[in-house]
């Protein structure tokens, strides 16, 4: 037994008594003596006392009442043993935050090894969710210890799915941004999606603002998507061999991106950037390659340098199992700093092969490339003999039909595009000039291969979507979705006076909390996680789903309407109070 229904029901009273505020307190046991000890918090008479060493953070949120503190002592004296430590978090989640772990800990050891840590949500004055942690010994590290049985509010499903995926799956996830470790808490495993909706497991409904990370363009589940894919389902799911509709895609690309005057169907963006700088390198018969802190384009083992995306969220810019040797054939420059770009081509111009671009970050948060910052590229990489490559995954028939070539008016050497073209299953291109290309087998010597290129499905559905956005008249809606959408997270932030700055091109963006500006990647580090955290928390339990780190972007959708809008100002209004 983790807690009695009486004793659930007493700290359920107390936090919502003492929301906004954050509550605390204790279950000791003694043999089968129960002794529930709730303390009171004095934080804010002790901010009002001395603001500067009691100031009103995260950190700071809790400070026992002395007295407390002394009949608890008293009560360990007499030989009772902490059995249950617990805590509100008002306006978030009921997650076990790094804040958490850190005043649970003394010197990297649990105080009260055997305690049982619970965590209440409270949201409106209202418990939404519970849930325990315990300390686990052999692993060191705190771990649920219910199975989101304390409260029926708790998606108790998801965390079962979540304890079977830990069995089988690295940390019961298939992409690790998706695990929730830069924000607290356990992911939402989902059951379905619609239109600019989804839903959990536990039956909960979200305004989605990930999208599957960019390229549900036309939100989730479209008509015609889903028709297309249907029909050519009932023609065979793969056939390894050409087919009329990938020469169609090809060609609705190729018309879109005029720079891919030859192209090659691939399985992911990873995938397509991999490839494009293999045949860079073929191309030009050099070896190094430039990127920029914070720009992901894969997990390639090359591209893992001070990569944005997952590995910003981790605090890991390099991963291991990547080679030395490997590493060091690319070379890494701050976003927007043309000046270092032209001195490291002075330097070593002859031997880069090419230089790889978000032309606007994307996995860093959103950053826009500052104004010439893409001409300056092309022209530095001409003079040079190096080849540009744009890695547009992200970027591509999302924020202008011909992507951020069309929208700056810069035409790079090689175009890397991703599961858009695709209408959010599985598929990827690479291409460019053709004197290029020509090097790709069986033309070329450069070799790349793929059993799943140009799958009938994924072809079908990204032809359904290239059609549904070529007469381009979408891209007014979706910019004016997403200046809805900054101004409803500006407006929340300056009305509770919290430091944001929000960075959008089109319809993706990033609101970053920090004072700002956000230019790179440098600057995107100064954003305060832990309140990311918070916030995130805050709008997950209001039914808005953002991404799980504060380095990703969101993305509205055609499919988001004014309510959705409205919903996420007034979610995002709330949230952001209780982060100050």
């Amino acid at each position: 037994m983790l807690i009695t229904r009486e004793e659930l029901a007493a700290i359920k009273q107390q936090a919502v008594a003492e929301y906004p505020n954050e509550c605390c307190g204790v279950i000791l046991v003694r043999d089968a003596e129960r002794r529930h000890v709730p303390c009171r918090n004095v934080q804010d008479q002790m901010h009002a006392r001395d603001p500067i060493t009691f100031p009103r953070s995260a950190r700071n949120a809790y400070y026992m009442d002395p007295m407390d503190a002394l009949k608890l002592n008293r009560l360990a004296d007499e030989g009772f043993a902490f059995a249950v430590i617990y805590h509100s978090h008002p306006n978030a989640g009921a997650y076990f935050s790094e804040t958490d772990r850190g005043q649970a800990l003394i010197r990297g050891e649990p105080a009260y090894p055997g305690a049982v840590y619970v965590v209440v949500s409270v949201v409106g004055s209202e418990v939404k969710a519970l849930a325990a942690y315990r300390w686990n010994v052999e692993r060191c590290v705190f771990e649920r210890a219910d199975a989101g049985d304390l409260d029926p509010a708790e998606p108790a499903v998801s965390r079962r799915l979540l304890a079977a995926a830990e069995r089988r799956i690295p940390g019961g996830v298939n992409s690790p941004v998706r695990a929730f470790r830069s924000v607290g808490g356990e992911p939402r495993f989902v059951a379905r999606a619609e239109g600019a909706r989804l839903w959990d497991a536990d039956g909960r409904a979200y305004v989605d603002f990930v999208g599957s990370w960019g390229p549900l363009v036309l939100g989730h589940a479209p008509r015609a998507v889903v028709q297309a894919v249907t029909a050519a389902a009932a023609g065979g799911t793969s056939y390894g061999a050409p087919t009329r509709q990938e020469v169609e895609l090809a060609e609705a690309i190729a018309v879109a991106y005029p720079s891919m005057e030859l192209l090659r169907l691939v399985s992911s963006g990873t995938e397509a950037a991999m490839s494009a700088i293999r045949v860079a390198r073929g191309a030009t018969g050099r070896d190094l390659l430039v990127k920029f802190d914070g720009c992901y384009h894969g997990h390639a083992d090359s591209l893992l340098v001070k990569a944005g995306s997952g590995g910003a969220t981790f605090g890991i810019p390099d991963s291991r199992g990547v080679p030395a040797v490997l590493a060091a054939l690319t070379l890494t420059l701050p976003f927007n700093d043309l000046d270092a770009v032209r001195e490291l081509f002075r330097q070593r111009g002859e031997e880069i092969a090419a230089l790889i671009v978000e032309p606007v970050a994307g996995n860093m948060g959103v950053v826009a490339p500052a104004p010439g910052f893409l001409a300056g590229l092309r022209e530095i990489t001409a003079q040079h003999g190096a080849l540009l490559i744009f890695d547009e995954v992200i970027t591509g028939f999302r924020i202008a039909y011909g992507g951020a070539q069309e929208l700056y008016g810069v035409r790079p050497d090689l175009t890397c595009l991703g599961k858009i073209i695709g209408g959010g299953l599985p598929v990827g291109a690479y291409g460019g000039r053709r004197d290029v290309m020509d090097h790709v087998a069986p033309l070329g010597g450069v070799y790349q291969a793929g059993t799943l290129s140009g799958n009938p499905l994924a072809v079908a559905a990204g032809l359904a979507t290239l059609r549904a956005l070529e007469d381009r008249q979408g891209y007014a809606r979706l910019e004016a979705l997403g200046a809805r959408l900054e101004r409803g997270l500006r407006d929340a932030a300056v009305k509770a006076g919290v430091p944001f700055t929000v960075n959008r091109v089109g319809s993706m963006l990033t609101g970053f909390f920090c004072a700002g500006p956000v230019r790179d990647y440098a600057d995107a580090k100064t954003a305060d996680v832990a309140r990311y955290a918070r916030f995130y928390h805050g709008m997950l339990e209001r039914g808005v789903y953002l991404a799980p780190s504060q380095f990703e972007a969101a993305f509205v959708s055609l499919a988001h309407g004014d309510d959705d809008l409205e919903h996420a100002a007034r979610a995002a209004a709330d949230a952001m109070a209780a982060v100050v």
